[in-house]
């Protein structure tokens, strides 16, 4: 089993582990609708039963909806996934991981499983992209800070990114700071820190 198929067997895992957790809480709000519904009309002159009762049907209710949203997230995951696809796109480039580190270098290590990551990298993938794709390194989105003495740039902390994310971090870095321009900057956010990160590396820049 390479690092593709654990990849689908965990998105399968994960995606009944939901759908058993939602078709319980669903099961229990039906339980206690019904039960609220048999109430006789003496137990009107119970409020506080009545109260209680209602409170834990809204409140199942909710987290019903709630696993409904996690477990279609779940399964949106699991269809996206394309083994083929996957395995071009993280194909190994040199023998040595491409993951890219905080201060620009790559990773380095030998590569696993005809990936270009290694074995410390080659499971990490990025549940935040809406296509599933592999983590190809960490990165830091820029904002905007404001104090007594004015508006600075700030670095966010780092954060793990496919492809994809990393595109959108980039973009929402440059549009924040061309929206509050001008902007001061200090030690923890210099210029050379915005134009790094503000940059997409070399690798990944789109050919035209």
């Amino acid at each position: 089993m390479d690092y593709i198929e654990r990849r689908a067997k965990r998105l399968e895992a994960d995606y009944r582990h939901c759908l058993r957790d939602y078709k319980r809480a669903l099961s229990r709000t039906w339980i206690l609708r019904e039960r609220l519904g048999r109430l006789p009309l003496a137990a009107l002159d119970r409020a506080d039963g009545i109260s209680s009762l209602s409170s834990n049907l809204s409140a199942v209710a909710e987290r019903a909806g709630w696993l409904r949203r996690r477990t279609s997230e779940a399964q949106g995951r699991l269809k996206v996934l394309d083994p083929d696809e996957q395995r071009r796109w993280n194909k190994d480039v040199d023998g040595h991981c491409r993951m890219l580190m905080l201060d620009g270098t790559r990773c380095g290590k030998p590569t696993v499983e005809g990936s270009r990551w290694c074995a410390g990298h080659v499971d990490l993938w990025d549940e935040c992209d809406p296509w599933g794709h592999h983590v190809i390194g960490w990165w830091r989105g820029i904002h905007i800070q404001y104090t007594l003495d004015g508006a600075y740039a700030h670095l966010s902390y780092p954060e793990q990114v496919s492809l994809n994310t990393l595109r959108e971090t980039i973009a929402e870095s440059k549009e924040t700071l061309d929206k509050e321009s001008p902007y001061g900057t200090d030690d923890l956010c210099t210029r050379e820190d915005i134009a790094r990160w503000t940059t997409m590396p070399d690798e990944y820049v789109e050919k035209r």
